[in-house]
């Protein structure tokens, strides 16, 4: 009995001195390449760190009862050797993104998109202020929602690659996100396309052979359209195929002259002194009540000779695509550091600043710029800026992350939906590289976006959308309620606004 107490008090003491070893292993930070193992030899305090009533026992007894052999092997120098690892954290690896570029610019790049440049004037023009400040909080409370819902779901243990298809496959089973998986891909990536498209209209505003105000460079017509879009959708392509990293620095970079552009908008609106332009069919009127009285009420029109007058319907399914975006943050949840606390912080933020961001420009461009001038030309942001020149490279700049985003964002769903092999036809597309980037799903979403882009039309496009999005949201929202009805066990967010 004694030998047995001794023999358990070694082992137990050896059992706490690994897992402490472990633990001390698992904090190491070395920036070495390699597993690096060492062999180290039991020490003579071994014995001595054991127990006082084991250490008595073993004494007492250990010349009369012990074997020779476990005598021998006790002793220091025949003891056996002990490995052990430390798991060194590999150079080659990719970094991770955190909450600042990886979640909050991607989604306010991606909100903040092209259409506050190309159609504000139309939204106003139609709908009136009224009008587009309520479209914008219906908007903004559907992607509000669908926020809040993404955030439950994303905190609710651990978040990969593929952003929501993910969370709601691992939390629903995957016949159920594998079902509504293609529709987030779809609409992830016409959300790209939308931003493709309105690509050409500043682009030829300012630099078109016929149109352009700055130079007359690029011949204009319906190919040569389609020809700009192809080339911009090629170069996001390329970029998207280097990397998520290279996608988070081009962004970063590029959002300052979006910065610069919107900073324009603002000063432009408190500095900018009255004045007409009748061949532009500009006139502006600096802040004015009987303006803002006439712009506050909808008066819904044709926006061309021989079409039908728009209607509510039609205005909000041109204005909807510019409150998406959310999903680019949770669509890369697979190169995020800390997926379950960026993509609820940085998804959060980024709304409400261009929520607020959209109110003000909606309500300074009525309440200064005639209802004529918001009807016969989209471009009014520009005619009317301090920097003419900031508004359409900002509109340019903003179309070309938009497009990033949303190109990288449609394929790393596309990927996670092949990696569960849920449909034998998209196995190809779950090839990933050594940096963990879904290169077969970038070229097939290169190929989709670019038969999309023969739709060759804002205003074409986006409607459809609006019709994915507003799916996708409501999939997410409904998935949320679900698990929250049925009290699931494998579901238990810590968002702190959501009690499970």
């Amino acid at each position: 009995m004694p030998r047995f107490l001794s023999r358990a008090g070694t082992h137990i003491d050896d059992l706490e001195r690994q897992l402490a070893r472990v633990g001390s292993a698992g904090n190491d930070d070395g920036s070495d390449n390699h597993e690096e193992i060492e062999e180290e030899e039991y020490s003579d305090s071994h014995s001595t760190s054991q127990p006082a009533e084991t250490s008595a026992l073993l004494s007492s007894k250990k010349s009369a009862d012990a074997p020779a052999s476990y005598n021998s092997l006790s002793s220091p120098s025949l003891r056996p050797k002990r490995r052990r690892f430390r798991r060194r954290v590999s150079a080659d690896a990719p970094r991770k993104l955190g909450t600042w570029d990886g979640v909050f610019m991607p989604v306010m790049l991606s909100i903040w998109g092209i259409l506050v440049f190309v159609r504000m004037g139309y939204f106003i023009s139609q709908v009136g202020i009224i009008g587009t400040v309520g479209a914008f909080v219906g908007g903004y409370t559907i992607t509000t929602m669908t926020t809040l819902s993404i955030s439950a779901i994303s905190t609710n243990g651990t978040v990969k690659g593929g952003g929501p298809y993910y969370m709601l496959s691992r939390s629903l089973g995957p016949e159920f996100g594998g079902s509504i998986g293609l529709m987030f891909y779809a609409g992830t990536l016409l959300a790209g396309v939308l931003n493709d498209v309105a690509f050409v209209e500043p682009l030829l505003n300012n630099f078109g052979q016929d149109i352009g105000d700055v130079a007359q460079v690029f011949p204009e017509g319906k190919w040569w359209c389609i020809l700009y879009n192809s080339v911009l959708l090629i170069f996001c392509t390329i970029v998207c195929l280097t990397g998520a990293q290279m996608f988070a620095k081009a962004s970063t970079a590029l959002s300052t002259l979006i910065i610069a552009a919107t900073v324009s908008i603002f000063v432009s609106f408190c500095i900018q002194t009255p004045f007409v332009h009748k061949e532009k069919h500009i006139r502006y009127t600096s802040w004015s009540m009987a303006t803002f009285k006439e712009n506050l009420w909808p008066d819904l029109a044709p926006i061309a000779e021989g079409k039908p007058a728009e209607t509510l319907g039609t205005v909000f399914g041109v204005l909807f695509p510019a409150c998406v975006g959310i999903m680019a943050g949770a669509s890369m949840s697979s190169n995020l550091r800390k997926p379950g606390k960026s993509i609820p912080k940085g998804t959060l933020l980024a709304v409400f600043i261009t929520f607020f961001l959209y109110i003000g420009v909606a309500t300074m461009l009525g309440a200064t710029t005639h209802r004529s001038t918001l009807r016969q030309n989209f471009n009014v942001l520009q005619e009317i800026n301090v920097v003419p020149l900031l508004i359409p490279i900002g509109a340019i700049t903003t179309s070309v992350t938009s497009t990033l985003s949303g190109l990288l964002s449609s394929a790393s769903i596309m990927q996670a939906i092949a990696k569960d092999d849920l449909f034998g036809f998209l196995r190809p597309f779950k090839r990933v590289d050594r940096s963990d980037n879904p290169v077969n799903a970038i070229i097939l979403t290169y190929v989709i976006s670019q038969l999309a882009l023969f739709a060759g039309d804002i205003n074409a496009v986006a409607p459809y959308t609006t019709m994915f999005n507003l799916i996708m949201f409501g999939f997410v929202n409904l998935a949320c309620l679900v698990l929250k009805l049925a009290a699931s066990v494998n579901f238990r967010p810590t968002f702190h606004y959501f009690k499970a």
